[in-house]
């Protein structure tokens, strides 16, 4: 049997969270497993107790200290690390079932794919929504997983819900100058090493929203964060795909989605103390990368709601923009 790494990076976060996921890593049926945690210098102390109690009762565990540098420092201190055969990266705050590796595992090596990634649950609060982009398993080819992770509501772009190869990711590491959308990228740049990958359509990870994400939060800096991302997203499908139109429509895409990411979490968000929040949202349309996405996008991938909001962001319908902006802020304070 082969193994596989399970990378974890942990940061503060809440020691009921912490232990659930540990322990439902520990439960995996598929026993050739090393767990290893990085922990980017929680500031609570009781983090860094209960990891290394952990790693005292299972050797399997191993854990490493560092000082705080983000989660894709990380994330890398654990590729680095890793020995296995096959990586997969979990968070700290979900949790996984226990048939994530074992099945995944199978449906790879029977298949003959460099990855293998599954469905998931939306977890918020008490409450679930499992999220699958295809209605079958599916084994797609290195462009059609490019696309997909191109696509943020397909959840290709995320690190987590998949079992890789190590040899896919070879020197590929995670960009640490990204603060939001370093997953997406880091899939993009391993797309290119695979030949295939199957999607499995079971639930076998449960990812817990948090309203106080990096996503979801205000942050006064959050729209330079997402410019810096959409910058080094361009770079790089510029210079590797730059005749290949089609992967180029979806990264337009792709920037209009973070357009109306912005929209809601930052411009209409309450705690954003500008009191004419529609010329905020003006001034993010003006910059150039996010005007060229919203000007070159297409409607394709996307839920009759996010088509309606994004047809307002390109016919500069701001007004109808901000009400709908409004509406989904109201939903995520009940959630």
């Amino acid at each position: 049997m082969e193994e596989v790494d399970i990378l974890m990076a942990t940061y503060n976060t809440k020691i009921e969270y912490l232990k659930k996921q540990i322990e439902s890593i520990l439960s995996q049926t598929y026993k050739e497993i090393n767990l290893l945690i990085s922990d980017d210098c929680s500031p609570n102390k009781e983090v860094e107790k209960t990891l290394e109690e952990y790693a005292k009762k299972d050797k399997r565990i191993e854990v490493t200290h560092k000082e705080n540098a983000g989660v894709s420092a990380a994330r890398n201190t654990g590729v680095e690390k890793a020995k296995g055969e096959w990586i997969t990266f979990v968070d700290a705050d979900d949790w996984i079932e226990k048939g994530l590796c074992s099945i995944l595992y199978i449906k790879a090596r029977q298949n003959d794919c460099e990855i293998a990634m599954c469905g998931y649950s939306r977890v918020v609060g008490s409450s679930s929504e499992v999220i699958n982009f295809k209605e079958k398993e599916t084994i797609l080819n290195s462009k059609e997983y490019l696309i997909a992770a191109l696509n943020p509501q397909t959840g290709v772009g995320f690190c987590h819900t998949k079992l890789i190869k190590k040899t896919v990711i070879n020197e590929i590491r995670f960009q640490e100058k990204l603060k939001v959308g370093e997953d997406a990228i880091y899939n993009e740049m391993i797309a290119k090493n695979i030949t295939k990958a199957i999607y499995v359509k079971e639930p076998l990870y449960n990812y817990r929203i948090n309203m106080n994400s990096v996503v979801k939060r205000f942050d006064e800096n959050y729209v330079k964060k997402y410019l810096i991302s959409m910058e080094s997203n361009k770079k790089y499908i510029f210079e590797v795909y730059s005749n290949q139109e089609e992967i180029i429509q979806n990264y337009y895409n792709y920037v209009a989605f973070h357009v109306m990411l912005i929209a809601v979490n930052y411009c209409y968000n309450p705690e954003n103390k500008r009191k004419n929040k529609e010329n905020s949202l003006k001034e993010v349309c003006k910059n150039s990368i996010f005007k060229e996405g919203l000007e070159q996008c297409n409607y394709d991938n996307l839920s009759l709601t996010r088509k309606i909001t994004l047809f307002t962001l390109k016919h500069k319908l701001y007004l109808i923009t901000g009400l709908i902006c409004k509406v989904r802020q109201m939903q995520n304070r009940r959630k």
